[in-house]
Order: structure tokens, then sequence, then C-alpha cells
């Protein structure tokens, strides 16, 4: 079987040497503003049942049962390019900007729908987004605003400055001899998920792109369904999470948080200092409208309503029937 392809053997198809503001990610404050930010538990053995003890990416609540994260989390490439999965058996999600370590309130993940995520060989996880649909309602929340094609072009003619949200890794890995940049060190016991969600410090806006003179064909093409950023401050676990921005005055949901190429010296981690152009690019959610279509149709099809209750009459004998859609049973009348 073929081995998946290594984000850091890719690395070099994004990157150009410039210069990128050092650990720029690490100790970024924490940030309950956003209501919708989950935590994402699934690390694991395929079919695995074992429920993690923290949580492993992010995400961003849609709907009462709807999730938007990255499809990166969920999938793999091999040496031809074709997409794997590499999700565990068992998906759950947290409650917004819960503890990552809060075992309570989690919902299971019964069905997801991912559209076209694919690689290229100049970029990879293009079209990265997925729909999660949950077992329950993981609360009581109305739909959240979402980015159109025509508010893109408004925020990036503006250059407008977007937010990331997540549980990513915030903490410096070093050791007490060492100095930034650190060993990318996965056993490390300082990579892990931040207890609560944070934004990372620095600013990102939404660019056109000419901002990247450097950026030229096929890259260029590749990249020409996603939305660029002018550069990506996410560490390890901020993926899936939202991506958002203030348009007359609410705040929107652009995209998942992209993937972090590279050894992330921004992130307190790598073997050598990343001496880059801030660059970053993500899904647009209004790419994959068809997808939460699709989440829709499913919860309506599983008829997923709220369970309630009648009273059944036989004669003296009374029965209550409890259930989506409850009968009285054979000889029984609904009283």
């Amino acid at each position: 079987m073929r081995k998946p392809i290594l984000v850091s053997l890719v690395v070099s198809a994004c990157l150009i040497v410039m210069g990128l503001p050092a650990q720029a990610a690490l100790k970024a404050p924490i940030n309950l503003e956003n209501p919708r930010v989950v935590p994402i538990y699934g690390f694991g053995q395929a079919n695995s049942s074992q429920v993690p003890d923290r949580a492993g990416w992010s995400g961003y609540l849609y709907s009462p049962r709807i999730v938007f994260s990255a499809a990166h989390s969920n999938y793999d490439f091999d040496e031809s390019g074709k997409r794997i999965p590499r999700n565990p058996g068992l998906i759950t999600v947290g409650k917004p900007n819960s503890a990552a370590s809060d075992k309570t309130g989690r919902v299971k993940v019964i069905k997801t729908f991912v559209g076209n995520f694919s690689t290229t060989p100049n970029l990879r996880a293009l079209n990265d987004f997925i729909v999660y649909v949950l077992e329950k309602d993981l609360i009581s929340i109305a739909p959240g605003k979402l980015l159109t094609a025509e508010i893109e072009k408004e925020l990036v003619a503006a250059q407008t400055e977007v937010i990331m949200h997540g549980y990513g890794e915030y903490q410096d890995r070093c050791s007490a001899n060492e100095s930034p940049p650190c060993k990318e060190d996965r056993s490390n016991p300082k990579k892990r998920t931040s207890e609560f969600p944070r934004s990372p410090k620095g600013v990102m806006r939404l660019v056109e792109p000419s901002y990247f003179p450097w950026l030229q064909s096929p890259r260029l093409e590749d990249l020409a369904e996603e939305t660029l950023l002018s550069d990506n401050l996410g560490c390890s676990g901020d993926s899936g999470g939202p991506v958002t921005a203030i348009y007359e005055g609410e705040s929107i949901y652009l995209g998942t948080t992209p993937l972090s190429f590279g050894a992330s010296y921004h992130c307190g981690a790598g073997s050598s200092r990343i001496t880059t152009q801030p660059f970053g690019f993500f899904s647009p959610v209004h790419k994959h409208l068809d997808l939460i279509e699709a989440a829709e149709s499913f919860i309506k099809s599983r008829s997923f309503a709220s369970n309630i209750s009648i009273n059944c009459v036989k004669g003296n004998m009374l029965k209550k029937v409890t259930g989506t859609n409850p009968k009285c049973p054979s000889g029984y009348k609904k009283n």
C-alpha cells in the first residue's frame, strides 16, 4: 500500500523566501466571543470506538446538528494524489467554547459530506471543506451567517481583516536549554491543543492574487477557486475552525482555517526557521452550498424530529406512547 504524502514534502510549493513574524501564533489570547467554535474529537485507529482525552481539531457549529470543518482532518492523499480516508471510526463534537478535555455533552458525528477535496502537483488541500451531521442537537442555535460570492468581492477589494478561531496549540515546544525553532516532535508533551479556543496574534487579510507577485502559473490556476489570505497563522489543532469577518456589523463565516504548511516556526516548532512570504488560502463556504443542502436533506430524511408523547386508552387502561411519530397500539385509541 502506498504511503500518504507528508505535508512537509509539499511545503515548497507554497512558500517563497521573504520574512515571517517569528513566533507570531504563540501565546495567542483565549477568544470566546464566537459562540460557534467547537472542539472535535477523533484521534485513534480506524473503526475505533475509543473516546480521546482531548480535542484534536476544530469546527464551526452552523446549526444545531450541522458542523463545518476541514476535510484534511478526515482524508489524506497517496503518492498518486488519490484521496484516502484516515478518520477514526468515532468522531464526536463538543459544545461551543467548551474545554478541550471536557468529555461531557459531546455528540457523535453520524454522517459526513465532502466535495472535491483534492491535491495537485503544485498545491495541497484544495476545496478543503467538510460537513458533519450530528446524531442530535448539540445546542439550540439559529443558522449562522455565511459568506456569499458578492460579499466576498467586497471584502477582498477592501482587504478586510479576518479572524481565525480554534483549539490550536499555542505552547512553545522548546526545552529549557533550547530556543526557537525547536524540533518537530509529535511525542512532545507540549504538542497539544489549547484548553479553550484562541485567535492567533497578527493581521490576516483577504487579498487578490496580485498581492503575491511571485504567484504564477500553474499554481495561480490551481488557486482559482480558493480565497487568498495575506498570511496563515493557524497552528496544529486550529484546522477546521472558522475564519470570520465583520460585515455590516455582523460576524459572518467565510470558511475553515487552512492547513498549516511546513514546520510552523510561528507555532513554536520546526527544525529550522521558515523564512517565507506570509501566505494562506481556504475554500469559501459559498462554493459548498450543495454539501450543506445535502446535510439538511439527510436530517429531514432521517426524521430527526423531537420525540413527542400521546396518551392512548383502551377501556380503563391508559398507555403513554413516545416517539417522533407515535401511534396507539392495536385496540387503543388516542385520548
